[in-house]
């Protein structure tokens, strides 16, 4: 029995994609990974897709800003580079972390289409020690209970957080917790 067929027959209706890229290389080669699974199909116009997929050489506001514009309920993007400033990009347009391309193969695609978690187990651009201090912020944890918990000086815990709102252009530690949520890094 055709992939196709099983699909339809199983009752279940294929998540319809469109891929969107500048690069018509890469989106061919993405449409192929996709082709190949009967719980995807790839749509043509993006009034006619569940989600859009843009391929990207690296994000800008600008392309953040449209993407989020076109109306599509679930937007995935994947660039080619991601510097630091690429999550704060995407979490001021309202759009998930950006994955690297270098780090996406089918299986995770498809997963990730289909309304899975994002595909890394951590970002490429929050180091073991970034994670700990916002995990310990979202439990509510104080700055002198951060520094117990990570057994460093309550300045040391100011330092570090300051370096990271500075990083992300973030405003206050309530901002980084709900930049790392929607991001999807906790």
């Amino acid at each position: 029995m055709s992939s196709a067929l099983a699909t339809v027959d199983s009752g279940i209706e294929p998540v319809r994609v469109a891929v969107e890229s500048r690069d018509l290389i890469s989106a061919a080669g993405v449409t192929h990974l996709l082709k190949n699974s009967p719980r995807v199909r790839v749509v043509q116009e993006r009034s006619d897709a569940h989600v859009l997929l843009a391929l990207v050489n690296e994000l800008c506001a600008q392309q953040a800003a449209r993407l989020r514009a076109c109306g599509s309920p679930k937007i995935v993007v994947i660039a080619a580079r991601v510097h630091d400033l690429t999550p704060s990009i995407a979490a001021q347009a309202g759009l998930a972390v950006p994955l690297r391309r270098a780090d996406v193969n089918a299986e995770r695609l498809i997963k990730l289409l289909l309304g899975g978690h994002a595909v890394q187990d951590r970002s490429p651009v929050l180091n073991d020690r970034d994670l700990q201090l916002l995990k310990l912020l979202a439990d509510g944890a104080t700055i002198a209970e951060v520094a117990a918990q990570l057994f460093c000086s309550e300045r040391t815990v100011k330092y570090a957080l300051h370096q990271l709102l500075e990083r992300f252009g973030l405003r206050n530690r309530v901002h980084a917790v709900a930049w790392a949520l929607r991001s999807g890094l906790l």
